[in-house]
């Protein structure tokens, strides 16, 4: 089915931050979605849109630089609502409830809805190299607010570089850093290939996702349903989904991103809407280690440096793939030397680099997810816990720990 929308005012395009190829493709076709699917709300109504309502420069954020973050307020009443204040937050944490801190708030005026969007950005220097998480909120309506339950909106992006000749199996952080109790409800999702929705792979109507809840393997919820789930204070769960061997090859896929919806807050008081987003691009470890990543430094030897590591890499990984300790510790040995290298360049080429790190250290869990031993799925799940802390280092030295032999 062909979706058609209109906004009275023209969809603005994010700005050149694109974490991935098609991220301005997806969000138009989930807006296009979200839109034709609202509905007026009272006579003035500002909030965010149920997706790509903020659109950051990089995920995560560049560390020590600033990093450019997009968000994206619409209206969906009926008059015009002007002087809005849009407030940016930042957590260092996963999907997390609490422990926010304010990035900046600027404000904007609405024309009337549904739909009429206004695009605004904020720029913020991160110091840690974290997953971050970001939240927007309407702090401020002076020309009346009818309605503010989408007054708030959270998103915890990752993108993933990742082959499917073996499971992808994925770990969603649900974090309480509040010190009381509070609830998890409502999850869903939803999956884009970057021109349209589709079925997502992991559940067998394509529209749910398992809540999280804490069972016998340590919080991982499997498919099949969980109930809403009371979280305790300053705590964690994980939701689990697997991407199965062969699905992206199957249907033809170079991207997939899907987008998990849910609330979380006190039992008996007001939810906040969490959304975390996913995207995996399908590559294979020869094409992230001959990737040209380091065009962008000036420096030719420091070019030649690292290059130069990713060729016994890739020649590590090629000579024998079972094999793979080798190739993770010279993997590892890129990102020590890139890291020491930061402080020669610029903020561009940090920005440079620090991609090209992430990329690496995918390839890295790619080698263990082919060739591992018997335990490698429980290795990789932990070095995921490094990758989302920032610690690459940590992230390949864990996951070595699943090459064989065992």
């Amino acid at each position: 089915t062909k979706l058609q929308y209109r906004t009275s005012k023209p969809l603005q395009k994010a700005s050149p931050h694109s974490p991935h190829s098609n991220m301005w493709r997806s969000f138009a076709v989930v807006l296009a979605v979200a839109l034709a699917a609202s509905s007026v709300s009272g006579d003035k109504n500002p909030g965010f849109p149920p997706y790509f309502a903020i659109t950051p420069e990089n995920t995560p954020g560049v560390q020590g630089v600033p990093t450019g973050i997009d968000v994206r307020t619409w209206n969906t009443g009926t008059e015009a609502t002007n002087g809005v204040e849009v407030s940016l937050f930042f957590n260092d944490w996963g999907a997390i409830y609490s422990g926010w801190q304010l990035i900046g708030s600027q404000t904007v005026d609405l024309p009337a809805g549904p739909g009429g969007n206004e695009l605004k950005t904020f720029t913020h220097t991160f110091q840690a190299a974290a997953h971050t998480c970001l939240k927007a909120e309407i702090t401020d309506a002076p020309d009346g607010n009818d309605d503010t339950t989408d007054d708030t909106i959270q998103i915890n992006w990752d993108v993933i570089s990742a082959d499917d000749a073996a499971d992808i199996e994925l770990y969603i952080p649900f974090g309480n850093a509040d010190g009381e109790e509070i609830i998890i409800s409502g999850t869903e999702v939803v999956c884009v290939n970057g021109t349209e929705i589709i079925q997502c792979p992991f559940t067998a109507d394509g529209d749910r996702i398992p809540r999280p809840a804490v069972v016998e393997d340590g919080g991982a919820c499997v498919p099949g349903g969980c109930g809403d789930t009371a979280l305790d204070g300053n705590s964690e769960i994980l939701a689990k989904a697997t991407v199965a061997k062969d699905y992206m090859t199957g249907l033809a896929l170079d991207e997939l991103t899907f987008m998990v919806r849910t609330e979380m807050g006190p039992k008996d008081g007001p939810k906040e809407k969490i959304h975390a987003m996913i995207t995996i691009l399908k590559t294979t470890v020869a094409e992230v280690l001959n990737k040209p990543h380091l065009c962008c430094i000036e420096s030719i030897k420091t070019r030649v440096l690292l290059e130069s590591i990713l060729a016994d890499a890739l020649d590590a990984y090629e000579a024998d793939p079972s094999d793979c300790r080798l190739a993770l510790k010279l993997l590892r040995m890129f990102v020590q030397k890139a890291k020491l290298l930061e402080c020669d360049l610029t903020d561009e080429e940090i920005k440079c680099i620090q991609k090209a790190v992430q990329a690496i250290v995918d390839a890295g869990l790619m080698i263990v997810r082919e060739n591992g031993n018997a335990k490698a799925s429980a290795y990789l799940k932990e070095a995921m816990f490094f990758r989302r802390s920032g610690l690459y280092e940590a992230t390949l030295l864990e996951a070595a720990k699943g090459c064989p032999p065992l």
